[in-house]
Parts: C-alpha cells; structure tokens; sequence
C-alpha cells in the first residue's frame, strides 16, 4: 500500500502590506498570517524520489490565497504544489488588528512514498489528518515602516498604474502634491518646490536625473526596485541639500538561491536583467540594460523632434565572514534630445559605488565609497532651434558611512555622515538679469553629518527629532547649514492616526536638476533654504479602503540671488486628499487631490508664480478580470496656469493690452489605460503582455498666451504627446 504526504517547511513573509527592508523598524504591530487548515499536498502521481517546491502565495485581506506563482521547482512536483495551496486556509495578517493583504513565500517539501512489500499484512491506515493539529506555517514579518512625511505605494504594485508602463518611479506623478511641468515628461513640482529642487537618490546615492526623457522610464530596471519613497516635504535627516522634495528608491537585496531573469520589449525600448549565485551561493553577480529605439515612432507622433536613451546597472556582491556583505554597484544612463536638429537636452551620469555593509546584533553599519561622473546640458527652445544653454559637466567623488541600531526596544537611533568634491569642467548657465551665467572650471567641496532617532514610547505614539548639518565651499564661496526636522505619529482613535512633520531644507545652486527647454529662474542661481509644514491625519474606513488628509505650509527663502544682495521669499500652502484601497483587492487603486497657491514675493510686490495650479486630481483604478487578465484606468485633472497676456503684434501707439485682463489657462485632462494578461509555467517562469496607451483621447495642453491687437487673446498649446504600447515580457 503506498503513501504520501507533503511536509510544509518555513515560509517567511517578503511583504506585509509594505515592505521596506531598509527602514525595518516596525511602526506597526503586524502580526502574520496564520494556517487553518491541515489538508495535505498528494505526491503527484508518476513522480519519483524527493523534492522541495518554493511557492510565492498571495493572501487577500480575508486570508484567502489569490494568487500562487512558482518561484523555483520542477514538474511534476511544481504543479502540484501550486495546486495544492490553493487549497489552504489562511487566518489573515493584521496590522494594529486590522486584517490586511500579505504574501508569504512557502516551501513544500515531498516525500516518496514508501513502498510495502505485497506479502505483508496490510498496515492500519493513519489518523486522518484533520484529527491533527494544523502543521505549523513559521511566518518571518518584516513590518513596513513608513516616515510620516511620505506616503508610500510599494513596488509590486506598480505594474497596475495606467500610464507608468510598469514603472515603480513613476508612480509618483499620481500621489497628492505632485504637478508635471509639462504632461508626459517626468518633472515635477512638488507642493509649490519647482523641479530643479527634486532631488533623486537610489540606495542613499544622489543622480541628477531619475527619468529617461520622453516616454519617462525610470533609469533603474524595474525589476531592479525594492521600494519607492516620495518625501514632499520634511523629508527624514539621510536625504539632504535639496529645497524641494525628495524621490528616493532602494534596491532589492541579492538572491543568493538561485539565478534568475527577466525582459520586457516594448514599441520604443527593451530591457532585460539576470542574476546568478556563486561560490556556494555565498555571492552574486547582476546585470541589467535598457535600450530605446525611439526614432520612427517619435517622428511620426512630434516630427520636429528626435530623442535617444540607453541605461545599465551591475552589481556584485559577496559575504565577508558571518555578519557582512560587500558589493559594488555600477550604474548610469544616457538621455539626449533634439528639435530641429539641434540638442535640446543632453545627460549622462555614472556612478560607482563601492560599499561594506555589517549586520550588528541590533542594526547595521554601512561604509560606502562612490564615484561619480556627470555631464548635463539643456537648452531654451525657439522656433527654429535651441537657444541659451546651461550645463554642468565633471567627476567626482563621495564617502559615506551610516548606521541604523535599537539602542531600546523603543529606541532606534539613525546616523550618518559624509564629504565629497566635484570638479566642475563646465559650469555654466543662461544670461538673466546682466549674470553672464558662466563660471570657470573650480572644485566644489561639500560635508555634511545627520542623525535623528525614532522613538516608541508606546504602541500608539512615534516621534522621530532629527537633525543635519551640511557645509559647502561651492564657487569659491563658503555656507553652513543647520536644518532641524521633527515628525511624529499618533493614534487618538483605534482606526485614526495624526501625522505631523516640520523641517528645514537647503540647497546651494550646483546641486539642481536640470531641466529640458524650462525657462530658467533666477531663483536656481541662489542659495536657498526651504522651512515646510505639515498636519494631517489618516483614517482606516469599511471596505479596506484608507483615508489621509494633510495641510502643508512652504516658505523660500532665496539669498544672494545670481551672486548679489538680493534676497526673495516664496510661499505655498495647500490641502491633500489621497484615499486608497490596496490593488490585491479585486477593485483596488486610489484618488489624490491636492488644493494649492504658490505666491512670490519680489521687491514687495506679491503674485501667483507662473506655475501654480490651483486643482490636480488623479483618479487610478485597477480591475482583476480572472485568470490573470486585469486593466486599469487613470484619470488626471489639473486647473490652468495663471497669465497675464503679452501683446506681440500690433503693438504701435496706444498699448491695446489693458483690453484683456489675466487670468488662467484653461483646464487640462487626460486618460490613461491598460490592459495585462499573465500566464504562469513551472519552474517560477512566466510571461505576460500588456497593451497601454498614456493620453488616449491625444489632447493637448495648454502653455502659454499671445495677444495680438484687435483679435485678443490666443491660448498656445504644446504638441499632444500619445504614447501608445504593446509590450512583452517575461521572466524565470
């Protein structure tokens, strides 16, 4: 009589809600999901010997499993123990007792069955199994902890927001705060901050530019991207020497099991990326590249325009002795873009970062070395080229270290120092105001230490002082500055949490962001120091859905502006609604809307910058069909910019502008769709495809005015940008 049992080993928990393994402090009390049942996974018939299956399984809110994929084992055994599983009974995770969607990683071990010889008496049959306890399920979590100044979509959503082509990065075009400078390019004002004071980090390390012009992928492969943080503002004490906000990602740790791989290829790039073990899996090595092939396809939809772009990352890595890990990460991109035959945007960046990382019985240590390499220049367009240019051009390096450690068990300190130099080949920018706007060939030095501490003194109360010190000798001339921060989180009802964040921010004129064809402003050619406000609260509602408003305050100010005296302040105060229901539900996605007035104040006169807008809404929804089909909208709204008209024809004798009056563009809106289907094989291999289309309705939107005497006022409107596309991919 033969027998069979499947024998469950340790599964640990690779997301719990949201997972964040470089802030791995758990804000929450999350407790795993729990195994109900004790129903048994049968050898598959015609199998032989042993094996182990490693399954990746998704649970809803209910501790249903959703959604089992193969993350390494052979047929028959793979099959079924996928099939197996999705039989199990779950009760579900939960976070401060509210139950929430979690993703287990299992492993289902097989047995063959013994074989008993047929001259032998029959042996009694065992129990059965449901007379047993439920074979236990070890659940590891890993509890996300989200910086009450951001909010957070994780990466393995991503892939579900029409318009981001799957892009973990650009998701952010859809959070509250955030306006595109132009809809389709990735460049954002975030509350009031204009894009050359973003700053974009991947593992800790600065880059100038986060986004490929055009279609906007990220300059990191997807696959490649653990998590994605957006800081709109009193961003935590590790990012610094930026006014605005911060984007900042973090990389996934090596996997040191087995090797693995994925492409994609799409109408205007492909990409792919593998990684492998080695030596006994005690290290790994990782490439990945992307490469566009833009050309037809722009030219049939902007003809005045052609545009390029290429990106690679490779990493290796080793433990050294039982605590450490060194790896060196190699990464950089190339971007380029042209209009009528000329360069009107042209960025490389390199980078090389060298870095030993420690566990300590509490924390981490990490000491890191980088070198970096930048080359940036952008142009003014006119109507038959490019005009003024600012670039930036030279190498450089920095070192590093910071540590993480729970000094308490309510206490974890964070800190961190570094200094670095830039030796600028090319430091130049556009004449403004009789500012030539170049600069010789020098060397910036700058340094800077942070620390701040994360503070539980109970379940219900976090509070995180902090605070950075940066010095600069850029330009020959020399600036401290002190930027104290504080955020805290607080929960006054079971289902009710306030948010609160204050902190300063610098930023000294080489560290901006260059941005394409923008219309520069006097205020990048300034040292600037951002003081930024917020007070919000977050709501847990019925239907999984969570609830969050914010109001913020912003005040600039701007000094020594193009090397003088002179001195402005800038102002923004709004309100953020972002409502959100987990895409692991059937119906899942979010809404964001942000109400806001941005005013500068120039030699006393006070007015609207030409880039505030009053109303941006986002409305993304994504619907699991079944079997592995789902499509998703997105919906964005934004108000007019405000302008006042300019005549320029037919300007002789009496001016005819006090004809027309100011007032604001008219609205702009877009629809962005797509539609996935994803088929599943053994051995953890799967392939997908997708149809997507940003701007599906081509609609243009409006830029600018002209006044021309006796016919008034003309609205001008930037070439529609419809980016549509089919893609494959896959992965094993």
């Amino acid at each position: 009589m033969s027998g069979c049992r499947a024998t469950v080993a340790a599964a640990a928990l690779v997301l719990a809600g949201l997972l964040c393994p470089a802030q791995a402090l758990a804000a929450h009390t999350i407790v795993p999901p729990r195994r109900l049942d004790a129903v048994d996974v049968p050898y598959p018939v015609g199998a032989q010997g042993d094996a182990t299956v490693t399954l990746v399984v998704v649970l809803d809110a209910a501790g249903t499993v959703q959604e089992v994929t193969v993350r390494d084992g052979a047929p028959p055994f793979a099959a079924a123990a996928s099939a197996g599983v999705k039989g199990w009974r779950f009760a579900p995770a939960t976070r401060d007792d509210d139950p929430i969607p979690s993703r287990i990683v299992a492993k289902v071990t097989f047995h063959a069955p013994v074989v008993v010889p047929a001259k032998r008496e029959p042996i009694a049959p065992a129990p059965a199994a449901s007379s047993a306890p439920p074979p236990p399920v070890e659940v590891t979590v890993q509890g996300e902890r989200e910086e009450p100044s951001t909010i957070h979509i994780p990466g393995s959503e991503s892939q579900f927001v029409a318009g981001a082509f799957g892009d973990p990065f650009k998701v952010v075009e859809a959070l509250p705060g955030m306006a595109p400078w132009l809809s389709g390019l990735p460049y954002y004002y975030v509350r009031g901050s204009p894009p050359e004071s973003v700053g974009y980090f991947i593992d800790g390390i600065r880059v100038p530019l986060l986004f490929h012009v055009g279609p906007g992928p990220s300059t990191i492969s997807p696959t490649l991207v653990d998590s994605v943080d957006l800081f709109p503002g009193a961003y935590p004490a590790r990012y610094g020497r930026y006014a605005g906000a911060v984007i900042a990602g973090e990389t996934t740790p090596p996997e040191t099991d087995h090797w693995h791989g994925d492409f994609s290829a799409r109408l205007y790039d492909a990409n792919a990326l593998v990684e492998a073990p080695f030596d006994d899996h005690q290290g790994t090595v990782m490439a990945a590249g992307r490469y566009a092939y833009t050309g037809p396809l722009i030219s049939l939809i902007v003809p005045n325009y052609s545009l390029g772009y290429w990106d690679y990352q490779f990493r290796a890595s080793h433990t050294v002795g039982d605590a450490g890990t060194l790896s060196l990460f190699a990464f950089g991109a190339h971007d380029e873009l042209h209009y009528y035959g000329q360069p009107s945007f042209n960025v490389e960046y390199h980078r090389v970062d060298l870095r030993y990382d420690h566990k300590t019985p509490k924390g981490h240590v990490r000491v890191a070395f980088t070198y970096n390499y930048d080359s940036t220049l952008t142009a003014l367009e006119t109507d038959n080229g490019t005009g003024a240019n600012a670039a930036l051009k030279g190498p450089g390096w920095r070192l590093r270290a910071e540590t993480e450690e729970h000094v308490t068990d309510t206490a974890l300190v964070r800190a961190g120092a570094d200094v670095g130099a830039t030796a600028y080949s090319t430091d130049q920018y556009p004449p403004i105001d009789g500012f030539s706007g170049v600069h010789g060939p020098h060397t910036d030095v700058e340094g800077g230490a942070y620390g701040d501490v994360v503070w539980r003194p109970s379940r219900s109360i976090e509070i995180v002082p902090g605070f950075r010190f940066d010095g600069y000798r850029t330009r020959g001339e020399t600036a401290w500055a002190p930027q104290p921060r504080l955020a805290a989180r607080v929960r006054v009802l079971p289902n009710v949490v306030w948010l609160s964040s204050f902190g300063t921010a610098h930023q000294e004129p080489t560290e901006e962001v260059l941005v394409p064809a923008k219309i520069p402003s006097p205020i990048d050619q300034a040292s600037q120091t951002n003081y930024q406000f917020s007070e919000g609260a977050e709501v847990r509602l019925p239907s999984s859905l969570r609830f969050r408003v914010s109001g913020f305050y912003n005040r600039l100010l701007a000094t020594h502006i193009l090397g003088t005296d002179q001195a402005d302040v800038g102002t923004t105060a709004g309100l953020e609604v972002f409502v959100r229901r987990d895409f692991t539900e059937r119906l899942g996605g979010f809404f964001s809307y942000t109400l806001s007035r941005t005013v500068g104040t120039v030699d006393g006169v006070t007015e609207r910058v030409d880039w505030d807008r009053t109303h941006v809404a986002s409305l993304v929804l994504g619907y699991n069909l079944g079997h592995q089909w789902r499509v998703g909208a997105r919906v964005f709204v934004e108000s007019g910019r405000p302008y006042e008209p300019v005549c320029v024809q037919g300007c002789g004798g009496p001016h005819p502008i006090s004809e027309s009056v100011a007032g604001d563009l008219p609205v702009f809106w877009r629809l962005d769709l797509r539609l996935e289907k994803r088929w599943t094989f053994a051995g953890s291999r799967w392939l997908g495809a997708t149809l997507e289309c940003f701007n599906v309705f081509d609609r243009a939107e409006p830029v600018g005015d002209e006044y021309v005497a006796g016919r008034g006022v003309r609205i001008d409107y930037q070439s529609a940008i419809i980016l549509p596309s089919i893609g494959v991919e896959g992965g094993l």
